[in-house]
């Protein structure tokens, strides 16, 4: 029976990406703050991307026990998982799309999920803000992104879409080949804690 590096059995579970790793796993080696290091999760790109969600909404989940620990109810749990979920199906690759090289003789491209987790992150960066779905349609060369936000209790819901707008088209605008279009932000939800 093989075990992998990070000393965890693999097992019939879904790998994510190119890691040869669980999600289990993943959410492991989270919680050991990456240490010791493992290269076949740095170094995957789907895995890595996962990681990081894991690390933010962990961070979130530390937040709100330490705001409010009174108000946690037993469904907080649910709705992160709930959350994981939809981020690790964004996570995955995606169609590649080219960036323009300076010679013919390379190819660069971009991943659709790559571009994903550049929106998330952005939008994860505006304070009392967690990214949940990230939409993109491309469509003669030029992308429109649909953002859907959760904003924790009591913050003024309508600057902070407009902030999570602006990281999110900033953020696109330097790492997409394609030219940005519209990046709608739709408030869906709300998470427990009040805002400062």
């Amino acid at each position: 029976m093989s075990m992998h590096d990070d000393g965890i059995e693999p097992d019939d579970a879904e790998t994510v990406g190119g890691s040869g790793h669980t999600l289990e796993q993943l959410s492991a080696y989270v919680d050991r703050d990456r240490m010791p290091r493992i290269a076949a999760i740095e170094e995957d790109a789907e895995a890595r991307a996962l990681v990081e969600s894991m690390e933010r909404l962990g961070g979130l989940a530390r937040t709100m026990a330490d705001e409010d620990a009174a108000a946690a109810g037993p469904g907080d749990d649910q709705w992160l998982d709930q959350l994981l979920g939809i981020i690790r199906s964004e996570v995955r690759a995606g169609r590649d799309l080219p960036i323009e090289d300076t010679d013919e003789l390379t190819s660069t491209t971009i991943t659709e999920g790559a571009l994903r987790e550049v929106a998330r992150t952005a939008g994860d960066s505006v304070d009392d803000v967690l990214v949940g779905r990230v939409h993109l349609a491309e469509h003669d060369g030029v992308l429109d992104v649909r953002v859907t936000v959760a904003v924790r209790f009591g913050a003024p819901v309508v600057p902070i879409a407009e902030d999570v707008r602006t990281e999110v088209h900033r953020a696109l605008v330097s790492h997409s080949p394609l030219t940005i279009g519209t990046v709608d932000v739709v408030v869906d939800d709300v998470f427990p804690g009040s805002a400062p």
